[in-house]
């Protein structure tokens, strides 16, 4: 491959060192393997214009067919090492249908070129480099580490006696690592159908099964089919999932689960010794794919032969040694050494399927008590927590618990633990990013992972990778709601609405359906002007009047068409119905962002009423936003600052909330200027929605400068997707004409009242803006007609 000569390259803080090999941060070395240094030097040395896939794949590829999956692998890779800084710049773009494009300017620094006996030296480590790293993905040394030319004959042969042991030393180190990462083929997925007989003791008996799934689930290789998707499999096979499956349903389950092998297990007890099978058999053929067995002379010998059990079918269905030492939760000691805390910890997660949050957080706290170096106790602790209380923060300390234990915990277990205190703790967007595409690397059938990184990129703005990384998901569960909803929503908000479409009716088709998909749905529509799908969700809606969440996005409809009667009606029925499901904290958190909604499109005195019908959240950043709109700064600042302390690295806090609640606090006070400057920060974030923009327009609008506001109201008009039932959008259209009538451009700003008014067709007569908007559009329309008399005359 030919790149520029060499020299160094910086960007951002951060440093290429072409001689070298090299890339850094502040001084900090980052490390890359091979591929994915030269898929860099590529994109660094043609970032004047966008890299198409093919091109990166015939580049970086030349003799060898690769899938596009390999070099979205190194993508994720790249990123992830780019993604130190904090200044929310994204480095290397996704163009959709496009390619990829190295996005911010970089500056070259040449350097003397080496002796010819240097260049010589480094030729050569480039080329060991290569070998080692693209072959075997081990640490090489670098050129500073080679030792200069020798000036002697004799030393020459010394020398060359020293590479020729060196030389046969790494080959059998590599040849050594080969055995140990070698496997016997693809990775594979299984069902785990469960373990027959028992030890005497139901309680134990589950939580071995317990221990078993804990421990596979480590596996990079071997992935399971989880419980949910086995669960809705049985009811389609007209089977309850509470009976033993027999060797004939496993093979069915297997199948229709798309999955290589079925695991079935068996205890054999006397007295106090034990002995378990594992047994994994083909889908395909029946045949035995691997068979292992352990024994234990007391119980609490059982999660030690558990971790040997299935550390040996992990390895004979194929996966290497060395990925089963370095991906390996033992149960004894390093998941828990308490058989007591073990058995807790498997009920407490029984409950929990069973919706019985209250019963499995009793029992988690039974399991931590007995062990209090539980890790993933902990974290499950703050998870059934926040899902009961509806509250992210609930049970703060135990996350932050499990995040003081989570080196004692296993490698899958270790990633679930970090990213949920990245992203509900410290807040840390850039570095939750870093740890869920670190977690779909090695675990590339992980749906969690996939869904968590998605998610993540949603709230940095980055539509086209949250879509693919939705995607991911989805293939992975097809018959997820969540997922499929997640997958419709990212794909409408990156501008492939058709494709949200076709998501939509595949899930409803499949019978994944709700009130969440049902809504989402109709937003899609909405977004697309698909009469006959918007009248689809309608039907679906009359025939489920019990439905809050469809509701709601009607009212948010209804609010950006200035229907504010409508949208009153909407909103009272939708909490009522949440109320009376017992989902008052979710009702009262709705209802103020509807009141900041009506506030922002006009209704102000209504819109406050609700803002402040119940406390304000300050978690949300929304209602610190509503009480700036509203003039209470005070507040407002308070509730920043507490927030702004608490999280201290929350990226949204430092980059989008801080700026955006002190812009609005600005512009109540009069200050369009301030806000200009507060709201230049969060700039990175406006692909997020609208707030950013809008408020950037107001305020140019308010400080005379319309061509600069009017740049803002057209992003919003051409960025319907971000929010299409907003009434930022036709708001903006509004704002437009405003800006367009002070540049003195009054032909223009007459369409731009025109086709607000077109979107307020069906609005509330005595709706504010659409009053305002009628009487500036006459007063335009008075002045270009006397123009036009006179110049008639």
């Amino acid at each position: 491959m030919s790149f520029i000569s060499n020299g160094l390259i910086r960007f951002d803080e951060y440093e290429i060192n072409r001689a070298q090999w090299r890339l850094t941060w502040r001084d900090e070395p980052l490390q890359l393997n091979r591929k994915t240094f030269d898929l860099l030097l590529y994109l660094v040395d043609h970032s004047d214009r966008v890299v198409g896939k093919e091109e990166l794949l015939r580049t970086l590829w030349p003799e060898s067919f690769v899938e596009e999956s390999n070099l979205t692998q190194h993508i994720f890779l790249l990123r992830k090492a780019l993604s130190r800084h904090d200044s929310g710049n994204r480095i290397v773009e996704t163009v959709p249908g496009r390619g990829y494009r190295f996005a911010i300017p970089i500056s070259r620094v040449p350097t003397d070129p080496p002796a010819f006996s240097d260049r010589m030296i480094i030729s050569a480590s480039e080329s060991i480099t290569r070998i080692t790293l693209e072959q075997e993905e081990v640490d090489a040394p670098s050129p500073g580490q080679l030792s200069p030319r020798p000036r002697t004959r004799s030393r020459y042969w010394i020398a060359a006696a020293a590479i020729v042991l060196a030389v046969l030393a790494l080959a059998g180190r590599l040849a050594w690592q080969r055995w140990e990462q070698s496997t016997g083929g693809p990775p594979v997925q299984v069902v785990v159908t469960g373990i027959e007989g028992t030890t005497g003791d139901p309680v134990l008996d589950r939580a071995l099964l317990s221990a078993l799934r804990m421990n596979l689930s480590q596996s990079p290789f071997v992935s399971l089919v989880p419980k949910d998707t086995m669960s809705s499999t049985l009811a389609e096979m007209k089977q309850k999932p509470d009976e033993p499956i027999t060797p004939v349903i496993a093979r069915d389950l297997c199948e229709r689960t798309n999955s290589q092998a079925y695991l079935h297990g068996m205890i054999v007890h006397t007295g106090q010794h034990f002995l378990l099978t594992e047994e994994a058999t083909s889908c395909v053929d029946g045949t035995t794919l691997a068979a292992a067995h352990q024994e234990a002379d007391k119980p609490e010998y059982l999660p030690r032969s558990i971790d040997k059990l299935s550390g040996s079918v992990r390895h004979q269905l194929g996966e290497s040694r060395s990925s089963i030492a370095r991906f390996n939760a033992r149960l004894a000691p390093a998941t828990t050494a308490s058989l007591e805390a073990l058995k807790a910890y498997s009920e407490a997660s029984r409950m929990a399927e069973q919706g019985k949050l209250p019963d499995a957080i009793t029992l988690l706290k039974k399991s931590i008590s007995d062990d209090p170096g539980f890790a993933i106790a902990w974290n499950d602790l703050w998870a059934y927590n926040a899902s009961l209380n509806g509250d992210p923060m609930s049970a703060r300390d135990a996350i932050d618990k499990a995040y003081s234990l989570r080196d004692s915990a296993g490698a899958l277990e270790r990633l679930t633990i970090t990213a949920h205190y990245q992203m509900v703790v410290v807040g840390d967007l850039f570095e939750s990013e870093r740890t869920y595409q670190t977690w779909a690397q090695l675990y590339p059938r992980s749906v969690t992972a996939w869904n968590g990184l998605s998610l993540t990129q949603q709230q940095l703005g980055q539509w086209p990778d949250a879509e693919i990384s939705a995607a991911h998901a989805v293939a992975l569960r097809p018959r997820h709601v969540g997922l499929n909803l997640n997958l419709a929503l990212a794909q409408m908000s990156n501008g492939n609405g058709t494709a949200a479409r076709a998501t939509c009716n595949h899930a409803i088709q499949q019978g994944i359906d709700g009130d969440h998909l049902r809504a989402a749905c109709l937003s899609v529509a909405y977004f697309l002007h698909d009469e006959d799908m918007i009248k689809a969700q309608r039907d679906w809606a009359a025939a489920h009047p019990k439905s809050p969440l469809f509701a709601l996005e009607e009212a948010g409809i209804a609010i950006g068409q200035g229907r504010f009667t409508d949208a009153h009606n909407l909103i009272s029925n939708a909490t009522q119905i949440m109320n009376d499901q017992g989902l008052r904290s979710q009702a009262d958190s709705y209802t103020r962002s509807f009141g900041i909604d009506l506030i922002e499109a006009g209704d102000v005195d209504a819109g406050a009423r609700l803002l402040r019908a119940s406390p304000p959240d300050p978690e949300t950043g929304t209602d610190l936003l509503g009480l700036a709109e509203i003039n209470d700064t005070a507040a407002a600042t308070a509730g920043l600052q507490t927030m702004q302390n608490q999280h201290p690295q929350g990226t949204l806090w430092k980059l989008y909330w801080g700026p955006l609640i002190r812009a609005q606090i600005a512009l109540s006070n009069s200050k369009p200027n301030d806000a200009v400057a507060l709201l230049e920060p969060a700039r990175p974030f406006d692909s997020k929605g609208f707030d950013l923009p809008m408020r950037r327009g107001l305020a140019y609008l308010a400080a005379n400068q319309p061509a600069m506001a009017e740049k803002n109201f057209r992003y919003i008009i051409e960025n319907r997707r971000l929010d299409p039932p907003s009434s930022s959008y036709p708001l903006s259209s509004l704002q437009l004409g405003r800006a367009l009538a002070a540049e003195g451009n009054r032909t223009a700003a007459i369409h731009a009242y025109q086709n607000f008014l077109t979107c307020w067709s069906h609005a509330d007569p005595d709706a504010r803006f659409l009053q305002q908007a009628k009487q500036e559009l006459a007063a335009l329309q008075r002045v270009v007609g006397s123009r036009t008399t006179g110049m008639r005359g």
